[in-house]
């Protein structure tokens, strides 16, 4: 069938471009829809905000490798199921165009919170002429993100929290183990430091909690990831 061709296109694609030598500047480079933009960037803040990349975070030197290093997390979570029925029902049209517009959003958002443009971190004329874009046009998008993030920072935040509950909590190796019965903030900064999960039945477990430096957000799935396994009872 023609959709499933397109959906083996779109996948190639995404894997050439993370193969590539321009990663992951192919991806926050390319030219995609404005309102698929408008979609993630709320997503993007909210990642951020989870892991507390703000001004004074992370050294200048250091934002290159954070940018690849998230955007390259997000593809992974794409090309791990891009498929899943819940993520087109989440991302209704602009699911395809996930790893470019999320891409693209998340290293505009690191950008801000950080008080920093593009320019400051890489050489975009170099770049444009190596992708055949127009320098007017990276410019441009930066500048309506900008927007989009002046317009809705607060409500993305203030939607973080409760957009969590519920989640499944999944393995690295994308085992269920439960889901998201709470969250708990830090005395004094407010800052979400864990997660109570209620664990499925048939184990052992209960309740649990999670700090939030052992789990990664996967934005495509708003699943949570374990990185590690280093939880105790509540």
């Amino acid at each position: 069938m023609w959709w499933n061709r397109r959906g083996r296109e779109e996948k190639e694609k995404v894997i050439a471009y993370l193969r590539s030598k321009m990663f992951p500047w192919c991806f926050i480079f390319e030219d995609v829809a404005e309102d698929a933009v408008e979609h993630f960037v709320p997503y993007a803040i909210q990642m951020c905000e989870a892991k507390g990349i703000e001004k004074g975070a992370i050294g200048v030197d250091a934002v290159k490798a954070v940018i690849t290093h998230e955007v390259r997390e997000a593809v992974n979570d794409y090309l791990f199921d891009p498929g899943d029925k819940e993520m087109k029902r989440m991302h209704g049209k602009f699911v395809a165009e996930y790893p470019f517009a999320f891409s693209q959003s998340l290293a505009y958002v690191i950008l801000y919170r950080l008080g920093l443009k593009l320019e400051e971190v890489v050489d975009v004329k170099a770049i444009c002429d190596l992708l055949g874009r127009d320098v007017k046009d990276v410019r441009r998008r930066e500048s309506f993100i900008h927007g989009i993030i002046a317009r809705d920072g607060n409500k993305a935040m203030k939607m973080f929290a409760s957009s969590i509950l519920d989640k499944k909590v999944i393995t690295a190796g994308g085992d269920c183990i439960g889901s998201v019965k709470d969250i708990i903030f830090a005395e004094g900064t407010g800052e979400l430091e864990e997660l109570v999960v209620n664990h499925k039945r048939g184990t052992y477990l209960g309740e649990t909690r999670i700090s939030m430096d052992d789990v990664r957000l996967n934005m495509y799935s708003k699943n949570i990831v374990l990185k590690s396994s280093s939880y105790h009872n509540p």
